[in-house]
């Protein structure tokens, strides 16, 4: 089980969007009081939810502080640089080797040296693979979510470190133990793959990278260079889907190679082949990320997908043909520590009693708007089954009972109510209201309860005063008013200003009104008088002062005289 993930969660940042949800592939995400959190044994560290967060309460753990304190205080740091580093860092490559050397690393290498390590070993292990579907196990979030929810298919992985783990071991069989190895790319996943036997001591995205201050001015120099020298270019295309498919030998003829990226479109393909395999022998490239690791979540929001495509190609467009040297005693493929996730089963009569208890409870009833973050509402239930969502994140549940409540508190109450919007139109009403006006009205009220969308010009003659109010957006305005025999007095009182306000009738001729009204005049009276005494007080105690001081400055004259 997970028990340290590189995404986490600011839940005083969390507002009730629930767009981690809608956009999380694996609904890794429990709703406790109004707030998301992630659920560590269902994540796959694919960090998508850090990019998609508005309020940014998703981040992921930074280990630029470790990395900056081990080069303050001398310790030897190589850096290995992820091939996607020109979608981002634009220059020749040695202005880009010096900037990063500048930034205090050592030394600086490719981990396409990796990549070309994986391709070849990946390769051979196809030559003697006798199933008829493999996939690569060079992104880690797509290991974890085969490990995790299709581990019909773990056997399907190539036994193969990635390229990061590859070459970190490469770097340290050039460098030694005592070297800090730190490994920077677009890919979140990665600082969960770090925690592995043979995997660097630290991993910083290129948007942490990019944070980092030069020691010196990064001018080129000279003997500016790639340790222990430029990879191959054909490596350097692994961010790019088929990148893989690209740099390995064709020397499998059986097995097709199909790349795909963006786990959506990649849990399709397993969803698929779970039911109805192939007959074919098929190697698949999958890249978690959108457009492949060019798109990961840890990359500045700079250039689009066709943008840093070209730069990538740029840098790769001319084969070195270095030998490929074996590494030696490759790296076990990376073991992340998750475990499948199990899969809750139902009863039909217990996704339905949870339908239920947010008011679905015929098809007809289950909108699917998504407006939870779940595609369907019978998704919604099995998520409150397992505890991972509240019913109060269903929208029309939410809006049924605001509707019910706002019904009751208007039947409630001893006053005609009504709401009018900016078009003079009733949107909703209570009973007593439509009483009050008189019998054609409390006819259209029982044919259409709450006299929605009514003209309050045609049953209403004092219609004005809503128009007034409407126009000035006053936020309150009492009224005395006669229609036909009746006297009322009418409060309205904005709601939405220049947009809906709320009118509030009350009879006259009613005795509870009377003493209300009574009162409330008296209280007025009360008031007014106390201001009045008040002023007064104040007055005469300004008097008596000045005449104090004037009496003393004559008696002190006439002293000195």
């Amino acid at each position: 089980m997970t028990t340290h993930l590189p995404v986490y969660t600011v839940s005083n940042n969390c507002q009730d969007c629930y767009k981690c949800i809608r956009e999380c592939p694996v609904k890794a995400i429990r709703i406790e009081n109004s707030r998301a959190s992630i659920i560590e044994e269902r994540c796959i560290s694919c960090g998508h939810c850090t990019v998609v967060c508005p309020s940014g309460a998703k981040r992921y753990h930074s280990d630029l502080s470790l990395v900056e304190s081990w080069i303050d205080r001398g310790d030897e740091v190589v850096l290995s640089v992820a091939p996607s580093i020109y979608s981002f860092f634009r220059g020749s490559q040695q202005e880009v080797v010096s900037h990063l050397l500048s930034l205090g690393f050592s030394k600086v290498s490719e981990t396409a040296w990796g990549a070309l390590d994986t391709s070849q070993l990946t390769t051979d292990w196809l030559k003697s693979y006798t199933g008829n579907l493999a996939i690569s196990s060079a992104c880690p979030a797509i290991v974890a979510l085969v490990k995790m929810y299709y581990p019909q298919f773990a056997s399907s992985l190539a036994p193969v470190a990635s390229p990061m783990i590859m070459h970190s071991k490469r770097l340290r069989d050039l460098t030694g133990n005592a070297t800090r190895i730190v490994f920077a790319g677009p890919c979140i996943a990665k600082k969960l793959e770090a925690k592995c036997d043979g995997g660097p001591d630290a991993v910083i995205t290129f948007s942490e990278l990019l944070q980092m201050v030069p020691f010196n001015p990064a001018n080129p120099r000279d003997n500016a260079a790639w340790f222990p020298a430029e990879a191959d270019s054909l490596s350097r295309r692994y961010p790019l889907e088929r990148g893989m498919i690209e740099s390995m030998t064709s020397d499998t003829p059986s097995f097709c190679r199909e790349a795909f990226s963006g786990l959506h479109t990649c849990m399709g393909i397993l969803d698929d082949l779970t039911s109805n395999p192939l007959p074919e022998k098929v190697f698949l490239e999958l890249l978690a990320c959108e457009g492949g690791c060019i798109m990961g979540p840890g990359t500045p929001d700079e250039g689009s997908a066709i943008r840093r495509k070209v730069r990538v190609n740029r840098h790769s467009s001319k084969p070195n043909h270095l030998p490929a040297t074996p590494v030696n005693n490759p790296p076990l493929p990376a073991q992340l520590p998750v475990d499948t996730v199990p899969r809750c089963l139902h009863s039909e009569a217990e996704i339905i009693s949870a339908l239920e208890s947010v008011g679905k409870h015929t098809p007809s009833d289950e909108l699917n708007c998504g407006g939870c973050g779940y595609d369907r509402c019978r998704e919604f239930a099995l998520a409150l089954l397992d505890g991972k969502a509240e019913r109060t994140m269903c929208v029309s549940y939410m809006r049924r009972v605001a509707q019910d409540k706002a019904s009751v508190l208007l039947e409630k109450m001893p006053y005609g109510v009504v709401m009018v919007d900016d078009k003079l139109r009733v949107v909703d009403s209570n009973r007593l209201f439509a009483t009050l006006l008189g019998s054609e009205t409390t006819e259209a009220f029982e044919a259409s309860p709450g006299l929605e969308n009514a003209d309050i010009r045609k049953i209403a003659s004092f219609h004005k005063i809503f128009s007034t109010a409407l126009n000035t957006g006053e936020d309150k305005t009492e009224y005395d008013i006669r229609e036909g025999d009746q006297y009322f007095h009418v409060s309205v009182v904005t709601i939405l200003k220049y947009k809906l306000v709320c009118g509030i009738l009350q009879n006259m001729k009613d005795d509870r009104t009377r003493r209300e009204i009574a009162t409330d005049r008296v209280q007025q009276v009360i008031n007014q008088n106390m201001k009045v005494v008040q002023q007064i007080a104040f007055l005469l105690g300004e008097n008596a002062a000045f005449t104090e001081t004037m009496l003393n400055s004559v008696i002190d004259s006439h002293d000195a005289g």
